[in-house]
């Protein structure tokens, strides 16, 4: 068994998929992977050396992609909504997280409009707070 399956395997027999496993982006940037605790929702990575700058740390993009990902899937979660557009990303970046950390994000949803939705986010490496954001994310109602 290759090292990408067993990272997959550390996510899925903990009950987590990959959302969006037909997006490009996150696939290459990834994959991401999506799960819940407590019906809170939990995205999560562990840092390979692909997703990493050349202090071997995570790299930045990766830290607002994953935390991006969180927010929207939050601001849409449970209602009748499709497609969220990030519509304001504010970052800050606490610490950096080392190659092979687990990082995951819980965001949370503070207020939703019917075309708005507030959501904050950290992102923790290995128990350690090492990035936060507050979002606002346009949210589309699907098509009856």
């Amino acid at each position: 068994m290759n090292t990408d399956e067993n990272l997959t395997l550390e996510f899925v027999d903990n009950g987590f998929v990959i959302p969006y496993p037909d997006d490009p982006f996150e696939m290459n940037s990834g994959p991401f992977y999506l799960g819940y605790e407590d019906g809170a929702t939990i995205v999560s990575l562990r840092v390979g050396r692909n997703q990493c700058n050349s202090n071997l740390v995570a790299h930045g993009g990766l830290l607002m992609t994953l935390a991006d990902l969180a927010v929207c899937h939050e601001a849409s979660k449970g209602k009748n909504y499709s497609n969220p557009l990030t519509v304001s990303l504010t970052a800050s970046f606490l610490k950096p997280a080392p190659e092979g950390s687990l990082l995951k994000a819980f965001p949370r949803l503070n207020h939703r409009t019917k075309r708005m939705a507030f959501v904050d986010c950290k992102v923790f490496a290995d128990e350690v707070c090492v990035f936060t954001c507050s979002s606002i994310i346009r949210v589309i109602l699907k098509d009856n």
